[in-house]
């Protein structure tokens, strides 16, 4: 299967990824290890309904003598778990404490569709009103999501724990608070794959909503030493190490770049235009949505201003949706 085409595409012995390409927003890759006669583990379920559903048709050819009894959300945005209501009512579904604790404390789908319902009908309307709801409803696309919130994970842990799947050992490592609040990733040590998660976004812009980056650069540098045969992001196609250190190029530019903005007094949208206007930009350009630098470079400057590591408030995600949609109508 090319990296353009959807759907399952079998990475290693018995181990599976559902691809979504590009991988822009809501465009989840999520994964299946599969022990044949015996059990099976679904790493990530998607928020629009429709597509949770193709997926768990498709799944169901891969386990029908497998059944799925784990289920694994890598953190707690929404296209990472919203869909944990179309796996099996007897699969036990594991996170992290931290991204347990911000599942519970973020808004849920239907807060989140009613913003984006109330962005498409105001999206045309100039100023930040019309740019904030532009962009919102452009995270949602054409997704469909759960009217009610879906079923919440029943067994966190803390920093590692494994889960035995049919014989298999899979490890779950806790590298957050970074991209989210509960940040972790699953090690298949006998193939060689990695699930990252959100904290591999390839040829796609990453976001950072909660930080610090220092941890996020940390959870590459991890991913690095596990030096595994494949590794399948979040979002983006899947990739090697080559690709794990772009990104990490990607955040030590932003970083550097950023803080001497900060120092100079920009505000951080004069600060990721800045970024996304340079020569260094030049080799990023390519990267699906460019302009969730704005986003990110919001949330660093919260950190740089001394504020403590959080999630962003409804308020703060509106102000910084209404910039990086202002840049798209201006560009």
């Amino acid at each position: 299967m090319a990296d353009t085409e959807v759907g399952y595409r079998q990475i290693a012995d018995d181990t599976w990824a559902f691809m979504r390409p590009p991988g822009s927003w809501g465009q989840t890759n999520t994964g299946l290890i599969v022990g044949p006669g015996s059990a099976s583990m679904l790493i990530d379920t998607v928020w629009d309904v429709n597509w949770a559903q193709r997926v768990a048709v498709d799944t169901a050819e891969l386990v029908a003598d497998a059944p799925i009894t784990e289920v694994l959300n890598t953190h707690s945005d929404g296209d990472h778990w919203w869909g944990n209501d179309t796996v099996p009512a007897t699969a036990r579904i594991t996170t992290s404490a931290a991204s347990l604790h911000a599942m519970k404390e973020e808004t849920p789908p239907k807060g989140v569709n009613a913003f984006a319902s109330f962005g498409e009908k105001v999206g045309w309307v100039p100023g930040p009103i019309g740019a904030m709801g532009s962009y919102m409803n452009r995270v949602r696309g054409n997704a469909t999501f759960p009217t009610t919130l879906p079923r919440l994970p029943d067994h966190t842990f803390e920093t590692t724990d494994t889960i035995d799947v049919a014989g298999r050992s899979v490890h779950l490592r806790y590298l957050g608070p970074a991209h989210t609040e509960g940040d972790l990733i699953a090690h298949l040590p006998d193939v060689g794959v990695v699930f990252a998660g959100d904290l591999l976004f390839i040829d796609a812009t990453p976001v950072l909503w909660h930080g610090p980056l220092q941890n996020w650069i940390d959870a590459l540098d991890h991913l690095l030493e596990l030096d595994a045969s494949v590794y399948v992001p979040g979002h983006g196609p899947l990739c090697g190490t080559d690709e794990i250190r772009a990104v990490r190029n990607y955040w030590t530019w932003v970083s550097e770049a950023g803080r001497t903005c900060f120092d100079a007094g920009l505000d951080s949208t004069e600060a990721a235009l800045n970024l996304l206007k340079s020569p260094e930009f030049g080799r990023y350009a390519h990267w699906d949505s460019p302009e969730r630098l704005i986003l990110s470079m919001s949330t660093l400057y919260r950190l740089w201003r001394g504020e403590p590591a959080a999630p962003p408030t409804l308020t703060r995600r509106a102000r910084a949706f209404a910039d990086a949609g202002r840049f798209l109508r201006e560009r």
